[in-house]
Parts: structure tokens; sequence; C-alpha cells
């Protein structure tokens, strides 16, 4: 029998403890006696003990998975500030504990700074003096980041020292890579995706596979209702990165400069050739119709994941791991996934990984940056980040990540992630997202928006489109002036 590696081993106590957690959120939600339900308690509460066991023993300890070991003596410290919470922090902690266990010169602090847009409000009030020697960021980022003066690439690590990174898929390389400099080194992958209720979609007689445009999604969405399986058919995400995927699906840039791949961005082209306008009266005509769920200013994100959640709304488009993660906390249906649907058949461009990355940061101390490389390198090897795909239901960053034992076993599990790795095989390199230095700002104006043409009947399609450019011109123009390309 083949030997199963530690990371295996982890992977596979925490998929069973999850799929037996949403078995038993499953039988709880169903009626029966008062004796059938006290059984359920007592078994709900023997997994929970399971859980906690399982845990325990898989972290070498009592304390629970996201706590940071013992300090290291007289080790080097290597500070990460990262904004992974719940399984993101838990896996990656377990990481960091073991690449500490695993050496004896340099010992990895792990700090959570609270969500990527506070972890990146600090860091850019933090002297540099005081930053971590790690970053861990969200690609939004990425454009302030290369600006600045407070990073090194990975690619002069990668170059001076021979590093085989050549298994990263092309699409993730090419998204984090500005004239064949690869900026960080990628450790988490999304893409854009369709969730769905599996049983509500069935028993509608839904082929899910029939699903490749969002006029096949929405057909799909008013059987699902007509047939009383849900309240609502479907609804989206809705934020500048959402917006962005439809972009390089359409083949256009949303900014000049190749997106600011080939010089600093100076203004938003996204509808110079009427694709904005496109994407917007699409997405206008469908979710304004009776049996979809809209995502207006009135209506959160957190709305509409929790109406997913719950079974009142059947599909989601948005990130394949934002769902994948909180699928224990559904307790009446069977999650499945599908790649985004395009917006019509004459699109030319496709759409782009999303995620994020670490970074290392330039605070003049070799033997640190040596440090920061080192957990790098470990954080890169197969199994790890099979295992923290696995963990967190990410996609994997690498071919030897996705073909990883911990991973494959995940694969079974869960074979709908195959079809999110399809999508990615199928981007194109040249159709990767922006990059420049106020993103921030696009994806809080394409949101406000996106949401008021959905909710005041006098602010259309292209009003919101309108309205977007010429604010976020503003912005770029502030940005420029302060930051000269």
């Amino acid at each position: 029998m083949k030997k199963r590696s530690k990371w295996f081993q982890k992977a596979v106590a925490v998929i069973c403890i999850l799929s037996m957690m949403v078995s038993l959120a499953a039988c709880g939600s169903s009626g029966g006696s008062a004796e059938e339900s006290s059984k359920e308690t007592a078994k709900q509460e023997e997994a929970e003990t399971l859980q906690e066991t399982n845990v325990a023993e898989e972290t070498g300890g009592g304390e629970a998975a996201d706590t940071q070991e013992a300090s290291g003596g007289d080790k080097v410290e290597i500070t990460v500030w990262h904004m992974l919470s719940g399984v993101g922090e838990e896996a990656f902690t377990q990481i960091v504990n073991d690449f500490n266990a695993s050496q004896d010169k340099y010992y990895v602090v792990s700090e959570f700074q609270g969500s990527w847009y506070d972890s990146f409000a600090k860091f850019k009030a933090t002297p540099k003096e005081s930053l971590p020697d790690i970053y861990q960021i969200v690609v939004e980022c990425m454009g302030y980041l290369k600006d600045s003066d407070y990073v090194i690439p990975i690619q002069d690590y990668i170059d001076s020292e021979g590093f085989d990174v050549s298994g990263m898929q092309e699409n993730i390389r090419s998204l984090y890579t500005i004239d064949d400099t690869l900026y960080c080194m990628p450790l988490s992958v999304t893409m854009l995706s369709v969730s769905y209720n599996k049983e509500a979609l069935e028993n509608a007689g839904v082929d899910v596979n029939s699903i490749k445009t969002i006029a096949d999604l929405d057909a799909a969405a008013k059987k699902v209702v007509d047939a009383g399986e849900a309240k609502y058919g479907w609804s989206i995400l809705s934020d500048g990165w959402q917006v962005e995927e439809y972009m390089c699906l359409s083949g256009d840039p949303t900014f000049d400069n190749n997106n600011g791949r080939q010089g600093q961005v100076t203004r938003c082209v996204m509808n110079d050739n009427g694709a904005a306008d496109t994407i917007f009266n699409t997405f206008y005509e469908y979710l304004s119709k009776d049996y979809n769920y809209p995502p207006t200013t009135t209506i959160a994100s957190s709305d509409i994941t929790t109406a997913f959640l719950t079974g009142d709304l059947a599909m989601l488009v948005g990130s394949s791991q934002w769902i994948l993660k909180q699928e224990s906390s559904i307790e009446n249906f069977t999650l499945g996934q599908i790649a985004a649907p395009i917006t019509n058949e004459e699109v030319t461009g496709s759409f782009s990984p999303g995620g994020n990355g670490v970074w290392m940061i330039d605070k003049g101390d070799e033997e640190k940056q040596k440090g920061a490389w080192e957990f790098i390198k470990y954080l890169w090897q197969d199994e790890v980040m099979g295992y923290y795909a696995a963990y967190t239901g990410y996609t994997p960053v690498s071919t030897g990540a996705y073909n990883s034992q911990v991973y494959t076993e995940f694969r079974e599990k869960k074979p709908f992630v195959e079809a999110i790795w399809q999508e990615l095989e199928e981007c194109k390199p040249e159709y990767v997202g922006a990059v420049f230095g106020s993103y921030y700002d696009f994806r809080n104006i394409v949101m406000d928006a996106f949401g008021q043409m959905f909710g005041d009947e006098n602010f259309g399609p292209e009003d919101a489109v309108e309205r977007i450019i010429t604010q976020i011109d503003e912005t770029i123009e502030l940005y420029n002036e302060a930051n000269p390309g």
C-alpha cells in the first residue's frame, strides 16, 4: 500500500469531520419524534467531541488548529501578516507550525490582521521598518505593492537559486507577472462559478451541464422557481471583481495600457467598445425578473449568501471558494458548482483567476529575507499546497498540488471541484485582471453603482457605467499625481 503523507492524513480527518457535520445537520432538520430528536442531539454531541479530539490529535495537542505554537527561542523570527480567517487561518497556522518544527534556524510568527480591507489599510499606514517580513494579501492590492518600494519580487529569488516553479498553473502565474517578473508567490486561487442547490435543480428537471450562458442560467432559475423548489432562482455577489471578470471575458480591457500591465493606468476604458454597457444591461435584464434576487444597495452580500445557504436561493454566481468554505452551514441540500456562465456566444476573452499570494517585504535585513524565502519554498511544496487547498476549498495553484495525494482524495469526495479546475485551465493568460494602485476604490465604486441600478428606477445600466468611469478616473488621477509612474 502506498504510504500516505502527514498532509494527506490531516486533510482527510478534516474532510471526514465536515462531511459528518453536514450529514448530521441534514438529519437534524427533518421531522421526528422527541426520542428521535434526543438521539440526533446525542449524535451531534458525539460528532462535536470527535471533531475536538481529531483536531487536537492533528495539531499535536489540545489547542485549536489556529493556535500558534510556543516561541522559537534563539531562532531568527520571521513575521507574517495575513488576512485568513476560519479554515484558512487554521490551515495556514498548521503549515507555519510544521515549518517551525522542520528546522532549527527560523521561527515564523503568523499574525491575523482582519479583513483584506483592514489589513491593507494597516499596511499602508505602517512605517516600513515596522512592516512584516511576509505579507499575505489579495491580488487587488498588487498594483499598490508593485508601485511601492516595500517589496522584493519573488522572481529575484527564483532566478538566483534556480528554484523550479514550472508546475505553477500558467494562468495564475500570468496573473502575478509583469514584464516577465513574478512579484509574489500565489497561495490561494478562486474562480467565478455558479454554486447551486443540487436537489432543487434535479427536482425541477434542470441539467446543470446545459447552463453555458446567462440566458441558460436564467431559464434554469425560472424552471426551479416555477416548480416550487426555491423562492428565488439566481443572484450574484456584486463587487468590482465580478464585473471585471466579465470584462476579461468580453476580451476588452477595463483600463488602458493593457490593464496596467504595459504601463501605468491613466483611465478606465471599460466602455470604449460598449463592453460594459453590454454586461450591465445583461445583468439588469435578467436579475430584474421577479423570480430572481437582485443585489440592491439594501441587500448585502451576506443576505444573498444566507439566502443561498438556507435554500431560499437556488443558484449563486460568485467566488467558488466563498461558498465551498461555508458548506457545513448548509442544512437541507447538497452543494454543487459549475463554471460561471458567459454573457453571450460573442465573447472573445476568458475569465481570470482571482485569489491572494504571499509577498516578501524589503526591510534591509538579509537574514530575515533568507528566512522568509525558506518559508515560502516550504509552502510551495506540492503536498503542502495540496493540503491547504483541500482544507480551505481554494483551487490549487499548481498541477503538482492538484495531483497531490491529499487533494486527489479531496476531489474524490467533492468531484465538482474538477469543473472549477477545468475552468481555470481554460482561461487565457492574456486576459488576466487589472493592476493599478487604486483598485480598492474601483471595487467599492462598482458595488455601489451596481446595487443602485437595481434599487433606483431612475438609475439604469448606462447610468451605472457612466458613474463608475467618471469616479474611478478621478481616483486614478489623484493616485497618479501622488505616485508618478
